[in-house]
């Protein structure tokens, strides 16, 4: 909740009436009022000699605890998301890096049939031309 010059909503907290000013729309004041007011009873009734100051700081300390504890735990998993992303740019590079060493190695392995291609035919042509050499010098 943001508390600024923006519209005004009542709320009721233990019997009395406030006025905030906020830009929050007032059902989501009143369910924040309505929790307060359910903590400071709680307290209230479990503690018999309990001021309602003392209850009202009590429920802040418990909110700012809650929420430093949230906030820490957000910024643990914005590192870790952000680690994660790390991990993910570096996997991306090396699978970029091996696709184009596997283009490499598939044009070179082409390169190297074509060439065993023409060798064989080349010693095909070697041995037909030797075998007619033989048959003819047999005549």
């Amino acid at each position: 909740m943001r508390i600024d010059d923006g519209k005004q909503s009542e709320s009721d907290h233990c019997g009395r009436a406030y006025a905030i000013a906020t830009t929050d729309t007032e059902s989501y004041i009143t369910s924040l009022a309505k929790k307060l007011d359910e903590d400071i009873t709680k307290l209230l009734d479990d503690n018999g000699n309990l001021s309602l100051s003392k209850a009202a700081v009590f429920c802040a300390m418990d909110y700012l605890d809650e929420y430093r504890k949230s906030a820490g735990s957000a910024e643990n998993m914005r590192s870790q998301i952000q680690d994660y992303i790390a991990d993910a740019a570096k996997a991306k590079l090396a699978e970029d890096k091996v696709r184009a060493e596997n283009e490499v190695l598939q044009r070179e392995n082409a390169a190297l049939r074509e060439q065993l291609a023409k060798l064989q035919a080349k010693m095909k042509e070697t041995a037909a031309r030797e075998q007619a050499a033989k048959a003819e010098a047999g005549n």
